[in-house]
């Protein structure tokens, strides 16, 4: 007896739709295999650069003027968009991190532990103890929100600087970023993720990179410095594992990009993200598939970019200025 099968030779009226699926089949495989075409590489931007004070490390856009915080002065600086200074005004010790919010000027001491209040004029209204070792801070919500490295957590201020709740996150909080609805914390020392919502609690904790063995880097952690949001999606950089990661809102991983160098501040845009690299001291931007398509010198050792809706900015420890990207 023949075996019964739909393509044998006696069964000539089945034929027909082996033939069809064994072309789609072909089709399939050798559609799977066609290589993704690279895209073309982008023109450098146009880049500027300005005097600021001594050792900038981050910035700040309050709608018209950039604020920089000079942690090797105690100073911060208020600048036009043509590179003009304003003025130059004193905070705490050690300001590492500054913000807009609320219609004021928000900076973190890390040294004293305090956070200055300043008007958009530079007058300082108030300083707040924010926690040990405040490193960076976010206004949302209609809240200050200050992560607080040296004691594990994140806490969170009233405009008049009442502190309204200390949330215990993960170790040594490094970042914070506000999207889809939520707070979200980078904590160095655990590599983990925190989502935090407007109430102040901690709705979950993802793990988002394995923690080399002790004694691997002597000198930093290896867990997230930076994370910016896109709006779908929560990037994160690694600069010691040299290493991109994006996470969902759920905490799902998706992708995870090396990247030479390793990336150290990030801006993250529907379709694009701009990343800095101290080790080259280059801004990259890359695609929405993390491919890059245009690099731009800066100044050296740049440590923070934001983006004003004209230009990018970049913040350059060591040269003392600050670079403006024109698109």
């Amino acid at each position: 007896m023949e075996p019964q099968n739909s393509c044998n030779k006696k069964n000539t009226r089945n034929l027909f739709p082996c033939v069809i699926v064994l072309v789609i089949s072909v089709l399939s495989v050798a559609i799977a295999c066609q290589k993704k075409p690279e895209p073309t590489p982008l023109p450098p931007l146009q880049v500027t650069a300005f005097p600021v004070g001594k050792n900038p490390s981050s910035l700040a856009f309050d709608g018209e003027h950039i604020w920089v915080a000079n942690t090797g002065e105690n100073t911060v600086t208020r600048l036009r968009w043509d590179g003009g200074v304003i003025g130059i005004y004193q905070v705490g010790n050690e300001p590492v991190a500054i913000t807009y919010g609320g219609g004021f000027i928000w900076v973190s001491n890390s040294r004293d532990g305090t956070v200055s209040k300043l008007t958009l004029s530079g007058q300082s209204i108030k300083t707040f103890k924010a926690g040990k070792e405040p490193v960076d801070l976010t206004y949302w919500e209609g809240a200050l929100w200050v992560a607080s490295y040296g004691d594990n957590t994140v806490v969170r201020l009233s405009g008049d600087g009442e502190i309204q709740s200390s949330i215990k996150v993960g170790k040594h909080p490094r970042a914070l970023a506000a999207g889809m609805g939520h707070l979200w914390t980078a904590n160095q020392g655990d590599s983990t993720l925190v989502k935090i919502d407007k109430q102040g609690n901690i709705v979950a904790t993802y793990p988002v990179g394995s923690a080399p063995s002790p004694g691997m880097f002597s000198d930093r952690e290896p867990g997230p410095v930076n994370l910016a949001s896109d709006g779908k999606s929560i990037w994160l950089a690694f600069p010691q594992m040299k290493v991109l990661t994006r996470i969902d809102e759920n905490g799902v991983p998706g992708g995870y990009y090396p990247l030479e160098g390793g990336p150290d501040a990030i801006v993250a845009g529907a379709n694009n993200i701009w990343i800095i690299n101290k080790a080259s001291d280059t801004v990259t931007q890359f695609d929405k598939n993390v491919i890059p398509v245009r690099t731009m010198v800066v100044g050296r050792s740049p440590s923070d970019i934001i983006y004003d809706g004209r230009s990018f900015w970049v913040a350059n420890q060591e040269d003392n200025t600050v670079t403006r990207i024109d698109r």
